[in-house]
């Protein structure tokens, strides 16, 4: 999904067609035991530094960009 707002493109990202109630638990547990360490693939923004977020993920600096709300 990509939703163009006053010129910044906000791309969300679905699940496919992966079951949430069979999926999610299945990625807890993989980061529980260790195997996803989610913390190591995301790189925090405040949301007033959007562009900088998509500018880090565009080039390759950031894996998951995730926007914060101050």
């Amino acid at each position: 999904m990509t939703v163009l707002t006053k010129g910044i493109r906000i791309r969300g990202v679905i699940e496919g067609d992966a079951v949430p109630a069979e999926f999610n638990p299945r990625l807890i547990g993989l980061h529980r035991q260790g195997k996803l360490p989610v913390e190591k693939l995301i790189t925090e923004f405040r949301f007033a530094d959007i562009e900088a977020a998509a500018q880090a993920a565009s080039a390759g600096r950031a894996i998951k960009p995730v926007l914060t709300f101050d």
